[in-house]
């Protein structure tokens, strides 16, 4: 049994890590409406990065007006049998997949099935009178207070809950490992509410709504999801979001005859010279057929085709085509400042941080600008302001050492108003 000890991507850094991606020469997969002297800054930025091995690959696409005006495949998927990315390359999406459990939760509320202030005790009982933690012990016991409150729903969509990840706290993550709590990615067969019952087992870090901590949260939405709609979590967000916004290519197991889609994960030699295969041993979820437990906060795996159809739908309002996933109110719900907290350049929604004025007058993005990204090195944002979607897909971890992030960024604001 393997217990994750996750370094998530941290929301703060979405601000400030904006997609570069990679562009290799013999690798000549594009589809744009712009001219060649406006995208070869993007060529540029990337053969350089794939042939400085600063990255193995990495697939890019900008939209505008939710048209697609740049879409292209950089490097290669498989460094070793010198197998090239493709533009629907499968890439594992780990926190990117918060923001689908985000839109389920405000599903099931916009339905009348649960209030957002509900207690979670309510409907995992296992929650009831949470102990906030005091001091953890050499033999990994430890000794509590009763917390201030219970947690609700909408903590749990804040990171307000006071739950953890293991990596933010060793005292916490003894308590992790001694307990085996599965953090996401998980290779054996639990199911979700046996996972879930053993976060509930563990102290809180803070009081309820008093704190913002990156956690385990959206797990334990994954299964109130599970328990209130009665379908299992990843079937759920096939049936009411995959399906109808025709997220085709996207899987919580990928079928075998698309794994060869899948490209291996890779990290930065000690001097950050070159590339090595990883050595963070949880990346073999996606093909694991007998999986019973799917994490809300990490366990989804797409294309960055099929992820922009997720952001369009976000612009407009809930909807995608004649479907409607989610109320023009929902939405905006998710995507506003929803803590009391100062949160600096960037407000807190849910599974979001969206720019605020602050943030916008140091950074090109315009308030409001909102956007997802995940433990190995994927990212997508929009910028309201402009009416552009851009997506960054890498396959890394740790990530890049490069800033290739932020040299993407830069380029495409650069380039957007000449799309």
């Amino acid at each position: 049994m393997k217990i994750l000890k996750q370094h998530s991507i941290l929301y703060s850094s979405f601000l400030l890590v904006f997609l570069s991606i990679v562009a290799y020469k013999n690798n000549n997969n594009t589809k744009t409406s712009a001219s060649a002297p406006k995208t070869e800054q993007l060529d540029s930025l990337f053969m350089a990065a794939v042939g400085n091995r600063e990255i193995p690959g990495a697939v890019i696409l900008i939209t505008k007006n939710q048209k697609e005006v740049f879409h292209k495949a950089y490097g290669f998927s498989d460094l070793e049998n010198k197998i090239q990315l493709k533009e629907n390359a499968i890439f594992r999406l780990a926190s990117m997949t918060k923001a689908l459990t985000a839109v389920a939760i405000l599903q099931l509320n916009e339905k009348g099935l649960l209030n957002l202030n509900d207690e979670v005790s309510t409907y995992i009982p296992e929650f009831k009178n949470p102990e906030l933690l005091v001091d953890v012990l050499a033999d990994s016991t430890f000794t509590t207070i009763p917390a201030a409150g219970e947690i609700t729903i909408q903590q749990l969509l804040t990171h307000t809950s006071g739950i953890g990840y293991g990596f933010q706290d060793d005292r916490y993550n003894a308590l992790v490992i001694k307990n085996k709590v599965s953090e996401g990615f998980c290779e054996d067969n639990r199911t979700s509410l046996e996972n879930t019952k053993k976060i509930a087992k563990l102290p809180l870090l803070a009081n309820p709504g008093k704190k913002n901590i990156y956690s385990m949260s959206y797990d334990v939405l994954g299964t109130l999801i599970e328990v209130i709609s009665g379908l299992r979590y990843d079937t759920y967000i096939t049936k009411h979001i995959l399906s109808p916004l025709e997220m085709n290519d996207s899987y919580f197991i990928i079928p075998a005859s698309e794994r060869n889609r899948l490209g291996e994960v890779y990290q930065p030699t000690s001097n950050s010279q070159n590339l090595m295969l990883t050595t963070y041993l949880d990346i073999n979820y996606p093909i694991i057929e007998d999986q019973h437990f799917f994490s809300g906060g990490a366990d989804l795996s797409s294309t960055a085709e099929d992820y922009t159809k997720f952001m369009h739908m976000l612009i407009h309002k809930g909807r995608y085509k004649n479907n409607k996933i989610l109320g023009e109110k929902q939405v905006k719900r998710m995507l506003s400042k929803q803590t009391n907290f100062d949160d600096g350049d960037a407000d807190q929604g849910f599974a979001a941080w969206v720019t605020n004025e602050k943030g916008a007058e140091k950074s090109p993005m315009g308030a409001g600008a909102y956007g997802f990204g995940g433990f190995f090195d994927t990212y997508s944002w929009t910028d309201t302001k402009k009416n552009f979607t851009a997506t960054l897909f890498l396959q890394m971890y740790p990530a890049n050492a490069h800033g290739i992030h932020e040299k993407y960024q830069q380029v495409v604001y650069r380039i957007i108003d000449e799309l």
